[in-house]
């Protein structure tokens, strides 16, 4: 919620999450792009692996990250696309996902595990909440947030409302 404060962040936070948000539906934004993701995982992965163990342990390293990339995506996608999971613990996932997308995106941020949103209080279970979030699809980015940081709507032609159903034809 701070990215898009700092207009050279702002189109990463749009492209990365703004965008999926604004329409979980759409395949073609699930996933980062080749030319982004790979650097992040090698800077991420490399210089600790390097450390470690040299440049076998810096190869190591990244191959680990991309691994784990893998598997975090293949969990993402799953939880996007129409298809119920036959596995008991990814059908959990997939419906506390769907609920951070469609309920409240304040909550249930985890694609892999729910460790973190445990630990930091924002894990929910009972997904049938009283009152739905008005900002699950704009992640609070309203047009009154985006007059004071104008980053985002420049970059996608306006501030969203509404559900993207009412308003993105596919």
């Amino acid at each position: 919620r701070w990215m898009f404060k700092v207009p050279l962040l702002a189109a990463t936070w749009k492209r990365i999450h703004y965008d999926h948000h604004q329409d979980p539906n759409r395949l073609e934004i699930l996933f980062g792009a080749l030319h982004t993701t790979l650097p992040t995982i090698a800077l991420a992965t490399a210089p600790v692996g390097y450390a470690i163990g040299g440049t076998g342990g810096a190869l190591a390293g990244f191959a680990a990250g991309l691994l784990t990339t893998c598997f975090y995506e293949f969990c993402h996608c799953i939880q996007h696309l129409a298809y119920k999971p036959k596995n008991r613990t990814l059908a959990e996932m997939k419906a506390r996902h769907m609920a951070h997308h469609f309920h409240d995106e304040r909550g249930n941020f985890g694609i892999t595990n729910y460790f973190w949103d445990r630990l930091f209080g924002t894990y929910y279970e009972r997904i049938d909440k009283d009152k739905k979030s008005e900002t699950v699809f704009n992640l609070g980015y309203t047009p009154e947030v985006a007059e004071r940081y104008p980053h985002v709507a420049r970059l996608s032609g306006g501030v969203a409302t509404g559900h993207p159903s009412q308003r993105i034809k596919h």
